[in-house]
């Protein structure tokens, strides 16, 4: 009986620890690193402050999001499959 409630539980803890590596992944890959840079570029623009710099730095941080999101998602779902696995 222990070892079956032990086991839901790791299960449970795994799943949530899946679903959090997925959500932070989307997180600092969507938000903070592709949708954050190009609405602040958008306001350096608008307020006439706009430099090759932002511009740069903006296009890097849209090219890394993807592979960025990726890693902190396969993180999770990693932990979280091992969790499980124990």
């Amino acid at each position: 009986m222990k070892k079956r409630k032990s086991k839901i539980v790791k299960n449970m803890i795994g799943n949530l620890l899946v679903a959090e590596g997925v959500v932070g992944g989307l997180y600092v890959g969507g938000w903070i690193m592709f949708i954050q840079p190009i609405i602040e570029a958008c306001k350096a623009f608008d307020a006439g402050t706009l430099t090759g710099l932002i511009v740069g730095v903006t296009i890097l941080k849209c090219i890394f999001a993807t592979a960025v999101g990726s890693v902190i998602a396969y993180i999770g779902v990693f932990v979280g499959s091992v969790l499980k696995a124990i």
